[in-house]
């Protein structure tokens, strides 16, 4: 069974394409057509220009000349960075110096503060002395002994001393009255009297048994003293602070 030919229609609608394509492809280009190839032409130019100008190194269009005054342009900014940055060392170095002589300095303020603040008898300390006490069953001991061995004490480098519960100090003295009583700082003493003493063993120990020194003195007048030598002794007690009344630092108005 065959196939029935196209209508006429069918045919005629084919040449009829057929003819136009064959027509704009062979005819003569208008003005118009010149106008696009015309454009297309430049703007691939410039692309494929822009695209080789991207590519290419700056320096490559640059004269020798050029590179050499850009060479030394370069040049004197390493120069000037690199001087800049060693005046920035130096300046680290000082403010660095600066700030450790300044710790140094209020170290130093701390220690002269701290060891100023002792001898005034203001803090509880503590470290290696001694235990001392004095028994007096005559009640003979006066107040002659007691400032004999603080005076003792004191020369053989002895930091802190305590009797009884009394912080002695440069400022402390010594009375007694008819009845024997021993005062120190206007507080009455009673026996037994027990002497803590912080400072250098070896020197204390040669001060308290000096022949005819203090402790000799005292079991002379048959007192009985007892001296402990100790690895840590505790002192907790404090004088009261002294408020001058006609002295000021300098500068102070």
């Amino acid at each position: 069974m065959s196939t029935p030919p196209p209508p006429p229609a069918t045919r005629a609608s084919r040449v009829t394409l057929g003819t136009r394509f064959r027509k704009a492809l062979f005819a003569r280009p208008r003005a118009m057509h010149v106008l696009l190839l015309v454009i297309c032409l430049i703007l691939g130019f410039a692309l494929v220009t822009q695209v080789r100008a991207q590519r290419m190194d700056p320096l490559d269009s640059l004269s020798e000349e050029d590179l050499v005054v850009l060479l030394s342009e370069l040049s004197t900014q390493e120069d000037s960075l690199r001087q800049e940055r060693n005046s920035l060392q130096q300046q680290v170095q000082e403010l660095e110096s600066a700030a450790t002589e300044q710790e140094a300095a209020a170290e130093a303020a701390r220690r002269t503060l701290e060891q100023a603040r002792i001898n005034a008898g203001l803090v509880a300390v503590h470290g290696p002395g001694f235990l001392v006490r004095v028994t007096d069953p005559a009640s003979r001991l006066a107040s002659t002994e007691f400032v004999m061995t603080l005076g003792e004490l004191r020369n053989a480098g002895a930091e802190a001393v305590e009797l009884n519960g009394v912080r002695l100090t440069a400022r402390s003295s010594f009375t007694s009255s008819d009845s024997s009583t021993v005062y120190v700082d206007g507080q009455p003493m009673t026996a037994p009297y027990d002497w803590k003493i912080i400072g250098d063993p070896d020197t204390i120990s040669t001060a308290l048994e000096i022949q005819a020194g203090a402790a000799a003195q005292m079991r002379a007048k048959g007192a009985q003293v007892s001296i402990v030598e100790a690895d840590d002794v505790l002192i907790e007690s404090t004088a009261a602070p002294l408020e001058p009344r006609f002295a000021s630092a300098e500068g102070s108005e």
